[in-house]
């Protein structure tokens, strides 16, 4: 865990190692990524680097936290369960507001959010594990939802369709220009999202897939 030395660091130090390490971890995914690089680019001498970190879980731990704090605001609308179809889609649109939201005011922790939420960065050792379980199993539960209200296709299990919205939010994420707010981007995404994920008409109208959780 995130070693209570690292208090003793000024504020610019901590703030230079902060930066270097999210660059590092979004530009190379978790496992990928090199303590060495981090120390070097930080301009610390290793043993110094590692009396404040121990190790880099310890750093990406402590960055890890940092940054989830900043999506903390979100959670009140993740509660709101949707009871009818018009609130299903302007609940959606309203996360997806929030979400880009605070990607747009923190643009560097876009990629490194990006990284340990989309498959790949699910293995039993990485440190942000169980909060991108979390999300997923949240967004299966949302999608099953959807399915229930008849306005999200039902021939897809939850699980798969949960994989085909990562897969979409990853693809339009990079796409965003710096002239396009929150508001313009989320609704771009919306209607992707309502484009892929509505009923067909050859769907049968059977009922809806329970969310598949065993993980």
């Amino acid at each position: 865990m995130p070693n209570a030395r690292i208090e003793k660091l000024d504020t610019a130090r901590i703030a230079l190692i902060m930066s270097v390490a999210l660059e590092e971890f979004a530009q190379h995914r978790y496992r990928d990524a090199s303590f060495n690089r981090i120390i070097k680019a930080s301009q610390m001498a290793k043993g110094t680097m590692y009396y404040y970190f121990t190790s880099k879980e310890d750093l990406f731990t402590t960055l890890y936290k940092a940054t989830v704090r900043e999506f903390n605001r979100l959670q009140p609308l993740t509660r709101q369960v949707p009871k009818l179809k018009h609130q299903y889609w302007q609940t959606t649109q309203d996360l997806l507001e929030g979400l880009e939201n605070t990607l747009l005011q923190k643009p560097s922790i876009s990629q490194f959010v990006l990284n340990f939420l989309v498959g790949g960065e699910q293995q039993d050792d990485h440190p942000a594990r169980g909060t991108a379980m979390a999300v997923d199993a949240w967004l299966q539960q949302w999608l099953a939802q959807g399915q229930t209200l008849g306005i999200i296709r039902n021939d897809l299990t939850p699980s798969r369709l949960a994989a085909i919205t990562w897969g979409l939010w990853q693809a339009i994420h990079p796409l965003r220009t710096p002239s396009q707010g929150a508001g313009d981007q989320s609704k771009v995404l919306l209607d992707l999202f309502q484009r892929l994920l509505k009923p067909d008409n050859f769907v049968s109208q059977r009922p809806a897939p329970q969310p598949d959780l065993n993980f």
